[in-house]
């Protein structure tokens, strides 16, 4: 039994630093995570790290959380949608309008798709930098949109707050301003002088 908000299966699809972290941080809370990667050796590390068991063929997670290079995200989170067709769907990229935008062209289910971004990192990716700290008192950008479910919505926002990050409702296209201003204005200042 679960000790955090989240009471059903997540599904961790990406076992890096931060697909690490967030399955250390909720095993911790005694929540069933099942882990995925295109890497088996990633899996294995991951789960030997404690941060879930490799997932199965019979798995039906609640919630999906898709930790996969920005450039692949849009599949991949499609991917997840169409073959756990119960389960809310968020993502951690650094972008979010892109990804909604190729999802929408796709025809994926939108309703149980939201969008999230996890404002925490290390110096180190890889499954051994893990930590399930590494969430604590960090934003977490929830980036809604006009199809996703309050259901989903919520369940993302219930995964950040049992991670222990401050969860922050936005649009996508807030989101990626936003980013680009804090990761291009120090380019821009040093460009200045």
């Amino acid at each position: 039994m679960s000790k955090g908000r989240i009471q059903g299966s997540v599904r961790i699809v990406g076992t890096g630093l931060i697909g690490t972290s967030i399955g250390l941080a909720l095993t911790k809370l005694g929540v069933r995570v099942s882990l995925a990667d295109s890497s088996p050796a990633n899996v294995r590390l991951a789960s030997d790290y404690g941060a879930g068991a490799p997932a199965g063929e019979t798995e039906q997670p609640d919630l999906i959380v898709v930790c996969v290079p920005p450039d692949v995200t849009a599949s991949v989170v499609s991917r997840e949608l169409e073959h756990f067709p119960n389960a809310v769907v968020t993502d951690v990229a650094s972008v979010k309008t892109p990804i909604l935008e190729q999802l929408s062209k796709a025809n994926a289910d939108l309703s149980r798709y939201v969008g999230s971004h996890p404002m925490a990192g290390r110096e180190k990716g890889g499954a051994a930098s893990g930590r399930a700290d590494i969430f604590v008192a960090r934003p977490w950008v929830i980036a809604g949109h006009p199809e996703a479910t309050a259901e989903a919505l919520q369940l993302v926002e219930q995964l950040a707050l049992d991670l222990e990050a401050v969860p922050i409702r936005i649009s996508p296209l807030e989101h990626d301003r936003a980013v680009a201003l804090v990761s291009h204005a120090p380019q821009l200042v040093s460009s200045l002088l």
